[in-house]
């Protein structure tokens, strides 16, 4: 029955994506975010939701390309051409890489299957951009985000009270143990990025039962975090809080969120959790940390003798030969994707980091001045949920090697939307000239 629904599901959105291609886009995001395909595996057997999805999307997003449907200035940005020039550097580093046809035991991640992914990654990323045209269609994207993340946090919580878990707690994995989930860091910077659309979208809804009730599950996502045992997420996670604290529009109730995070943590964190922080301090001699430290010392090296990248998914091909320490991943999303796809790379990905949140640091403070009535509102708390799920994703993606988790591209779209959106409230209360200088800035 299951897999008569998500059949029954895939070809509606197939057909609506040839008409509508946002839904397309949507719906993608909803596939790549609660990876149904890992939670119910059992249904997904033999069944690709990538292609059943991103196929019919792309076609349509064609034939409304060839009728003219679609408004280019929403794409003409800074924050774009970063990401595009970013683009150009993976495919340029996996066609020059040195490294890319060097095989061996350290081959962790295949060049042509990244490759294949980020396209599409990029691919999705761009057509969102100009399908995601209006505040109807980005709630559609921010629902997906809060059902996502409310039941992932309902699944990680029920494999804790069901003791289908030991030790450290990773994500849903399909029947071949693949998914975006299956490493524990993954699966808690989930929640660091996507929890604060709880926070804010608490906010949005009137009804206090639905308030209420998105508020309550923000402590046991907590929870989740902590069982996967990530110390990049118990650090992305806080500074989250610092953040949306600073940016709450209820300050005293925002202040109550830090002592009731470390009430959690310390009635709930657990003994895996507490004793991986408490090496954070013990960096030097702890093996987790240490072993950072000796890939970061890699990639300089690599980068020195390569400018322009080792290649594509080809780290660990190239540690032996700039490390006499065991090979392994960069734990660090600049220094990986600086050294596989070069130093412009790496500052394409600073830019891009830099000029989302500080776009969305002024782009809530603009909006906030202008009066958040229910024009503006929606926009605004979008805005500033954003603004902290990137904060702590990038706090975390400073440990982790992040460069292929797609919930940061996700951001990306939702950065370009909102900001683009945002300019025309300001223009449409305040002041035309501020309005072009934005388009040609952002």
């Amino acid at each position: 029955m299951g897999r008569i629904f998500f059949l029954a599901l895939l070809s509606s959105v197939s057909v609506a994506s040839l008409v509508h291609p946002w839904i397309g886009v949507v719906c993608a995001y909803f596939f790549i975010i609660l990876v149904p395909q890992a939670v119910w595996f059992w249904h997904f057997q033999d069944l690709r939701p990538v292609y059943w999805v991103l196929m019919p999307t792309l076609l349509g997003f064609a034939f409304g390309f060839l009728k003219n449907e679609y408004e280019f200035s929403l794409i003409w940005s800074r924050r774009n051409a970063f990401l595009f020039i970013l683009w150009s550097c993976f495919t340029l580093s996996y066609f020059l890489g040195p490294y890319v046809e060097v095989m061996g035991p350290y081959r962790f991640t295949d060049p042509s299957w990244a490759i294949s992914t980020l396209n599409k990654i990029f691919l999705l990323y761009f057509v969102g951009c100009l399908c995601i045209d209006s505040e109807k269609k980005l709630k559609a994207l921010i629902y997906v985000f809060i059902v996502s993340v409310a039941y992932l946090v309902y699944w990680a919580n029920d494999q804790y009270l069901s003791g289908r878990f030991f030790g450290r707690l990773a994500g849903p994995v399909d029947m071949y143990g693949i998914s975006t989930y299956s490493d524990e860091n993954n699966f808690a910077m989930m929640f660091v990025t996507l929890l604060p659309y709880l926070w804010f979208g608490g906010y949005f809804f009137k009804q206090r039962p639905i308030r209420w009730g998105l508020w309550l599950i923000i402590p046991f996502g907590w929870h989740a975090i902590f069982l996967t045992g990530s110390r990049g997420g118990l650090i992305g996670v806080g500074i989250s809080i610092l953040v949306m604290t600073m940016r709450s529009k209820q300050k005293l109730l925002g202040i109550l969120l830090i002592p009731g995070f470390i009430f959690a943590y310390q009635w709930q964190a657990g003994d895996v959790m507490k004793e991986r922080a408490g090496m954070i301090n013990e960096y030097k001699t702890e093996v987790s940390a240490s072993t950072r430290l000796e890939a970061w010392g890699a990639a300089l090296n690599m980068i020195s003798d390569h400018p322009i990248g080792v290649g594509l998914a080809s780290f660990g091909p190239a540690f032996p030969y700039y490390s006499d320490k065991r090979p392994r991943e960069a734990h660090n999303t600049f220094f990986q994707i600086t050294a596989e796809s070069g130093i412009l790379a790496g500052i394409m990905y600073l830019l891009i980091v830099i000029s989302s949140i500080t776009g969305l640091w002024k782009n809530g403070n603009r909006l906030r001045r202008i009066g958040l009535d229910s024009g503006v509102n929606v926009i605004y708390l979008i805005n500033e949920a954003t603004l902290v799920g990137f904060c702590g994703l990038f706090v975390c993606s400073m440990f982790l090697s992040l460069q292929m988790f797609e919930i940061f591209y996700c951001l990306c779209l939702v950065v370009n939307v909102v900001l683009f959106i945002g300019s025309e409230k300001v223009v449409d209360r305040r002041d035309t000239k501020w309005h072009d200088r934005y388009r040609l800035t952002q």
